[in-house]
Parts: C-alpha cells; structure tokens; sequence
C-alpha cells in the first residue's frame, strides 16, 4: 500500500499499523549500531602492569608501559613504535651490587621474540653499535652510521642522518643508572620489540645480573 497520496496526520496512523518505522526510529537504531560498532572495533586501552621479582640480594620491581601515551609520560618525549618501556626499581638487600640495563631482557612468551635493554644512542643517534640476534642465538655487533638502516630488531634511522638531541637528552636522563651501588636505584629500560597486538601476560621480564636471576611475569 503506498501512503504518498494519503493525507499527512493520517500516514503515522497507516505506518503504525503496516508497522512501518519512522524516520527517528530509524536514525536511533542506526546510531546505535554505529556506537556499537566503534565500541567493539576501538582497541582496549593497555594499562601499566607491576610485577616483582626477587632473590636473597635483590629486589627488582617493575611496571610494564605498553602504550605510547604512558611511555611518553614516563621519559617526557615521544618514541617510534616498535618500542616498549618498562619502569624498574633495583634494590639489593644487603651488600653493593652491580646494577646495569644489560643486566635485563624482555621476551615475548606469545611470539617468542627477545630483547635487550638498549643504550639511549642504539635509539636516537645516527651512527651506534648495534647488537642482533638470529634464530639460532649468536650475537654480532655491526656499527652502522648509512642513513635508513635498521638496528635491532627494525630500529630506524632519520633519512637525514641527524642524531634526534631532544630524544637523546630524555633517553639518557631516564634510563637505569649502570653502577655499584648497595641503595635502591630507579630508571626506565627501552626495548625494541614490536608489541602492538601483545598483552601485559605476553610479556616476562629476565633480570640476569649480580644478584642472581629473576624471571617476572606481567600477568
């Protein structure tokens, strides 16, 4: 039946009764399948994870920083993607201990991928010694200083072959401190590792050092 003809305080009594649905009913349904659809399609925002670790003569505590607006909060510059930060506190329990970034790896226990903490300059400058890992575990360094080449696991360089001072600065003034010391120390560690579609339980942080070995897993 069509309802062009009919007068109009008469076509919502036709409608209703061919249930037909009005213009706002339709536009209501309509913006509430988009707003779902956005809901369920938007990624869940990735909150810092704690964890701890410990041996007779260290303490390690550690939060894991997965998204960029709290890596960037945590050093105060902005990172690539394809790097992770994770915010650690060292505290031997007794006598000094060596506390170094090296003494840390992250791994990846969905993908297996490691990595090592990297030096501010492996980050931010043009020219760095680099260290890479092959599948069957040996190591190699290689000094690159060609603008565009990768360093680990895909770090890139600016096509200008600019060291970034501002990212270098930040990098530097956060990072782990790498001494003796028999005091609790506090820094940030820097990973290169691709954790777009990884989760806090995908990742275990290593600590491998004077105190021992830990493993902490982010859960």
């Amino acid at each position: 039946m069509r309802l062009k003809n009919a007068p109009s305080d008469i076509r919502p009594v036709f409608r209703r009764a061919l249930g037909v649905p009005s213009a706002s009913v339709v536009i209501n349904v309509l913006l509430v399948t988009l707003v779902t659809n956005v809901l369920i399609g938007a990624p869940a925002e990735r909150k810092p994870v704690d964890a701890h670790g410990t041996t007779d003569t260290v303490a390690v505590d550690a939060t894991l920083l997965l998204e960029p607006s709290d890596m960037h909060d945590a050093l105060g510059a902005d990172l690539e993607s394809g790097y992770v930060i994770v915010r650690v506190k060292v505290s031997p329990k007794s006598d000094p201990l060596r506390v170094t970034p090296d003494d840390f790896t992250l791994l990846s226990r969905k993908n297996g991928d490691r990595a090592d903490a990297l030096a501010p300059a492996q980050i931010a400058s043009k020219s760095s010694l680099t260290v890479r890992r092959d599948t069957r575990g040996r190591e190699w360094a290689q000094q690159t200083n060609q603008p565009g080449f990768s360093g680990i696991a895909g770090i890139k360089r600016e096509s200008s072959g600019k060291d970034d001072a501002a990212l270098l600065a930040a990098l530097k003034a956060k990072i782990l401190p790498d001494m003796d010391s028999k005091d609790p120390l506090e820094g940030l560690l820097y990973f290169s590792l691709d954790a777009a579609k990884l989760k806090a339980k995908d990742l275990t942080l290593l600590y491998k050092g004077a105190g021992g070995r830990i493993t902490i897993d982010f859960k």
